[in-house]
Order: C-alpha cells, then sequence, then structure tokens
C-alpha cells in the first residue's frame, strides 16, 4: 500500500471520530488519487476498529 494512501487513512478515521463531515470530504478525495483496492479494504478495517 501506498505509505500517502495510509496517512490519509488515519487521517480520515480520526475525521470520521471527531465527526469532521467536511474534513472527510477533502480527505476521501486526497485517497481517491492514491488509493487501490488494498488501502480501501485498510480504510474499512480501521473505520470498524474499536478504538
Amino acid at each position: 500500500m501506498d505509505p500517502r494512501a495510509r496517512e490519509v487513512i488515519e487521517r480520515i478515521v480520526r475525521a470520521v471520530r471527531e465527526g469532521d463531515e467536511a474534513g472527510i470530504r477533502i480527505l476521501l478525495a486526497e485517497l481517491a488519487a492514491v488509493a487501490d483496492i488494498a488501502s480501501l479494504l485498510y480504510l474499512r478495517e480501521r473505520l470498524y476498529a474499536q478504538e
């Protein structure tokens, strides 16, 4: 997985947990530029993880 994708995913997870809807939209656009299938599966895993 592209390290840039991993970084954006962690920022998306943080934005989701903070309820930052505008930030989520911006970050999803960033992720679209660098993501592959593995990145999307990792995003799903991180969003469902308990913290």
